[in-house]
This record gives structure tokens, C-alpha cells and sequence, in this order.
């Protein structure tokens, strides 16, 4: 799994936040350079600060009330959010999706039980009283038996001699894989800061769910099962099943591309981006296999949670009638199959494959979308999406 290692910091815009998971990527804004004479506006220098205090002390003169004060901000307005740092944007973006989120494990009765991630539709109060959230399904996923992953070893252990061949890129992606999107799709702080904003939300949207599944599910990594496994890597201290980077690749590629898509521009409704992009996604859960971290089928698992997250987000900010969501039924995973990115997926019909649920391991929760009401849309992630879409037109 890959982390938001840097976090987002209050001084210099969104700070390490790069990756798929994020190390470096976008660095701070260092204000107004080199113009005129007015550098960078290092307010914490205490050099500045006492000459700020000196400057004041000779300018401002009497203390006169102002003539005028400007109106208050409307509430709720989506315009507001101009105004705030990239950092603030961001916290606020996080609690519009995490807070329409709920996780549960199924009871007892059912075997086996499924950790389940509910969409959560919640009314505007009236009369005072507290709104009562609707929950609608959004994935369920169950794990594989351990006669699967004991089997699966020995994929593992065959993918072990790739690892001169991927060596670099598997130390290259440890924090994240944004540098390589970048190299498909032209990525910039200065041309694309926007969209940089709308992947890292995904990312961070992918890591949440992610890793709560992961708490759920409670899969062990490859080297529990052997000795010889010894993967070239540190392994993550956390759950396998589903795979983190798999899930945050797979969620950015498909939300790069559907605003690609979205913005118009002749070329970009073409398949050859979509396949594009999640070969990269694919590459790079399998180079986590490679590494000796994941199985096989945690990157199916991970792939899986990471197109339909990133399919119900782009709903989400484009103001979708709806979502589709899907089960994984790990248990029925082929104990030998390898994961496969197309065979789980088709770039035709841009879904999830669906497959009976005695025979398959994706199928649909159910055969219609869920319905999200047009009046819980979120402004918030409309106004992100919409300012994204405007740098790829």
C-alpha cells in the first residue's frame, strides 16, 4: 500500500502529494517570485515579521473606521472555493466523500461474510429534527479461501523472476505511481493543477476505503505462507487483500480518463487512452507481485474495488443519476488464475464484466444502477470537476 506521506500542508499549497498514494508530486507555491522587485512572501521569517511591525508602526497613522465593508460570502457557495488554500479544499473535499460512506460486515448467518461499503444518501433536516441517512450499496467483497492463497503461491514465487527486469520500477512506484500517469497524460502544478487536485481526492478516496476493506478482510501477505517467498521489498504492515496500489492506480487511471473524455476534445473518446492508461494501472499491481507483497488475486480484489470507487466518484462529480455497484466473491476466484486487467474489465462498454455468481468472482450487487437523488448532488466535487475538465478542453 502507498501513503499520503507528506500530508497536506497549511504553507505552500498541497505538499506531497504526487503519487498514486503520493510522495512529492506537487510541491509547494512558493507566492509571487521575481516580479518587480516583490519576492516570496515568507511570512513566518522573524526578519520579516519585525520589519512588518516597523512598516505598520510608520504608515498606518490614525485609526480611522472604514467607509464601507465588503457583504458577507453567501452561504454554501460553490464560488468560495476560489478562495480558499489548496490544503482547505482538499479537507473539505475528503469530508464530502468520507462522510457518504459507511462500512459494515455482514452477520453471522451468512457465509462467507462480506465486508460491505455503503453509499449513504442524507436528507436535509426538517423541522429541526436529524436527517436519516438512506444506505444503498456501493461494493461487496469477501475474501478468498486459504486454499486459494495457498495455491497461489506458486504464481508468486514464478513472478519472483521478473524482479531484475522490474527492480527500478518497483522501488520507483513504493510511494506511488502519478510520474508515470504523467508520462501518458501531460501532468503539470502549472498547466494541470486542477486535475492534480481531482486525482489526488480520488487517491485519497481509494486509501480510505481501501484500507478499511483491508482491516475487514484481514488477508495475509505471501510470506506468511513461506520462507522462500522473500520479497524484494518491505512488506507492508497491513492487510493484503485488497491490493492498496491496485485499488489507487486503477481508480486514477479510469478518473483521468473520464474527464479526458468529458472535456470534448477530439481524440480523447478514443479507447486507445482508456487501454492506455490501464495497462499502466495493471503494470504496477503486477509489479507488486512481482516484489512478492501481493498475490495474484489481491490485485484482481484491488482492481476491482479501485474501478467501480473511481467509477462512483466521477458519478459523484459530474452529477450521474446513478452507480453501479459490485460484488467480489473471493472465494470463487480461480485458485490458479493469474490477474488479467481485460478480462475483468471491457473498454467497449467502459463496465466492470459481470459474471454469473456461481462461476464468477465480479458480479453485480444488483442488475439496475443505484439511484442518487439529483438534490444530494455535491456542489463541492461538481465545482473541482468542472474546473478540471476546463484544462483538457
Amino acid at each position: 500500500m502507498s501513503y499520503l506521506s507528506a500530508g497536506i500542508g497549511p504553507l505552500g499549497g498541497i505538499g506531497g502529494i504526487g503519487g498514486i498514494g503520493g510522495v512529492g508530486g506537487i510541491g509547494g507555491i512558493g507566492g509571487i517570485g521575481g516580479i518587480g522587485g516583490i519576492g516570496s512572501a515568507v511570512y513566518d521569517s522573524p526578519l520579516v515579521s519585525d520589519a512588518l511591525i516597523r512598516s505598520r508602526d510608520g504608515i498606518v497613522g490614525q485609526w480611522r473606521p472604514p467607509a464601507a465593508i465588503p457583504d458577507q460570502l453567501g452561504l454554501e457557495e460553490p464560488d468560495n472555493l476560489d478562495r480558499w488554500s489548496p490544503w482547505v479544499r482538499a479537507a473539505i473535499i475528503d469530508a464530502e466523500m468520507g462522510s457518504r460512506l459507511g462500512f459494515t460486515l455482514e452477520e453471522a448467518t451468512v457465509n462467507p461474510r462480506h465486508i460491505a461499503v455503503w453509499h449513504l444518501e442524507v436528507p436535509a433536516p426538517a423541522g429541526g429534527n436529524a436527517p436519516v441517512p438512506v444506505y444503498k450499496p456501493l461494493i461487496v467483497m469477501a475474501r478468498p479461501t486459504n486454499t486459494i492463497f495457498k495455491t497461489q503461491l506458486d504464481l508468486v514465487n514464478h513472478y519472483a523472476e521478473l524482479r531484475p527486469d522490474r527492480q527500478t520500477e518497483i522501488l520507483a512506484q513504493i510511494g506511488g505511481g502519478m510520474a508515470f500517469l504523467s508520462s501518458i497524460a501531460q501532468l503539470h502544478p502549472d498547466r494541470t493543477p486542477r486535475t492534480l487536485e481531482l486525482l489526488t481526492a480520488t487517491l485519497r478516496l481509494a486509501l480510505f476505503v481501501h484500507l478499511r476493506v483491508k482491516q475487514g478482510l484481514a488477508c495475509r501477505r505471501p510470506l506468511e505462507y513461506s520462507p522462500q517467498i522473500q520479497p524484494l521489498i518491505a512488506t507492508p504492515a497491513h492487510g493484503a487483500l485488497p491490493s492498496g496500489h491496485a485499488t489507487e492506480s486503477f481508480a486514477a487511471a479510469l478518473v483521468l480518463w473520464q474527464l479526458m473524455k468529458a472535456s470534448g476534445r477530439p481524440g480523447y473518446d478514443s479507447t486507445d487512452w482508456r487501454i492506455q492508461l490501464l495497462r499502466l494501472a495493471s503494470r504496477i499491481a503486477i509489479n507488486r507481485t512481482v516484489a512478492g507483497v501481493h498475490f495474484p488475486v489481491d490485485s484482481a480484489a484491488g482492481a476491482i474495488l479501485g474501478l467501480t470507487l473511481g467509477q462512483y466518484f466521477v458519478n459523484r462529480c459530474a452529477g450521474a443519476a446513478g452507480y453501479r455497484a459490485l460484488r467480489f466473491e473471493g472465494e470463487k476466484y480461480p485458485q490458479d488464475g493469474d490477474f488479467i486487467w481485460h478480462d475483468l474489465y471491457d473498454v467497449t462498454t467502459e463496465s466492470l464484466t459481470s459474471m454469473p455468481a456461481a462461476t464468477g468472482y465480479s458480479v453485480e450487487y444488483e442488475a439496475n444502477d443505484q439511484v442518487i437523488d439529483p438534490q444530494y448532488q455535491s456542489y463541492v466535487l461538481t465545482w473541482l470537476w468542472d474546473k478540471a475538465k476546463a484544462e483538457w478542453e
